[in-house]
């Protein structure tokens, strides 16, 4: 089986390197682990330092949006025949070491998508700001209200997909597609479950992906 880790980045030159270099380079269940950058037109030297530490990288020459890198990272998914799909942020803020947790349902055939959960499990979350709990909890009900099934978080940016998931991705937002996917996968017939990963916020640093008080 082979597994295709993609990481949306955007000026993330302080923090590209070290999060690569930390990603486990095998996991139960799997034969082939690539990583891939996708470059969103960043301005500073973040696609010389992901070659450099092992990645591929796949440069937007403008910044496009975080909608259309996850875009470019399902393509080059599908295109090079991966299994199953990873996508997380580069800028440190999750644990690597929970993608063995987003991708074991998909590999025992019990799920097709895997969301990872900042609040399945209730703990506190330091430096998260109060509006984007508020906005991600709002956001949720209406998400679970929509499918029929109850999530803790539909806005993390850490996500696994088999590829049937991949091949019926047929949204192309520009900003974000975190909501929308449920949604989608839901009217697919797709089953979907979350699991409890871990979060870093960087009180000193603000998110260059995504600013939406949603994620």
């Amino acid at each position: 089986m082979k597994l295709l880790i993609a990481l949306p980045c955007y000026n993330e030159f302080d923090s590209i390197a070290s999060v690569l270099k930390a990603i486990p380079t095998s996991y139960t269940g799997v034969d082939e682990v690539r990583l891939l950058v996708i470059d969103d037109g960043s301005a500073d030297n973040t696609a010389e330092l992901a070659l450099r530490a092992g990645a591929m990288v796949i440069r937007h020459k403008v910044n496009k949006g975080l909608g259309q890198a996850f875009r470019s990272a399902v393509d080059y998914a599908i295109e090079h025949g991966f299994d199953l799909m990873v996508n997380m942020d580069g800028d440190g803020q999750f644990d690597p070491v929970d993608i063995q947790k987003l991708i074991d349902p998909i590999i025992a055939n019990e799920a097709d998508f895997v969301s990872g959960s900042r609040f399945i499990d209730r703990k506190e979350i330091k430096h998260m700001p109060p509006i984007k709990r508020w906005g991600n909890k709002r956001m949720t009900r209406l998400v679970s209200r929509l499918c029929g099934q109850k999530f803790s978080d539909v806005s993390c940016g850490f996500r696994a997909y088999n590829r049937d998931a991949l091949l019926r991705i047929n949204f192309h937002g520009r900003f974000t597609y975190t909501q929308e996917s449920f949604v989608f996968f839901h009217f697919e017939n797709l089953i979907m479950m979350e699991r409890p990963i871990s979060v870093t916020y960087f009180p000193e640093r603000k998110s260059r992906v995504a600013g939406s008080i949603l994620n």
